[in-house]
């Protein structure tokens, strides 16, 4: 495994990313920040880092989720097959949970969602 201290800044909060992922950072993880969490996917278009805001994960619960017509699903602009979409979207959630669950309300009021308190 790298050196966290080379690819994240303390800035980017990296005891909390250490805590989140149990030491083992994946190589997936670009960057984070309490609004964001930046992933590394790969498709047939190739690698694209995707930006993933507290915005897009509510938006992906409360469009996509629940959707069982279609085998695709999009989280931040990004489509793909609905059970790694599915996969990333619960990773993000967690860790805004974790970090930055004022936000999660704060957007997630705004359709109707409710976190417990």
């Amino acid at each position: 495994m790298q050196t966290p201290k080379k690819k994240y800044s303390t800035r980017n909060h990296l005891g909390k990313l250490d805590e989140f992922y149990q030491g083992d950072i994946p190589e997936h993880v670009v960057e984070v920040g309490k609004s964001f969490i930046k992933i590394r996917v790969s498709d047939w278009r190739g690698e694209q880092d995707l930006r993933i805001t507290s915005k897009d994960v509510i938006e992906y619960y409360c469009k996509w989720a629940g959707n069982i017509t279609s085998g695709c699903r999009v989280v931040a602009g990004y489509s793909g097959d609905w059970r790694g979409v599915d996969r990333l979207a619960k990773e993000c959630l967690e860790w805004f949970l974790l970090l930055n669950i004022e936000a999660l309300r704060t957007e997630g009021r705004k359709y109707g969602l409710r976190f417990k308190e």
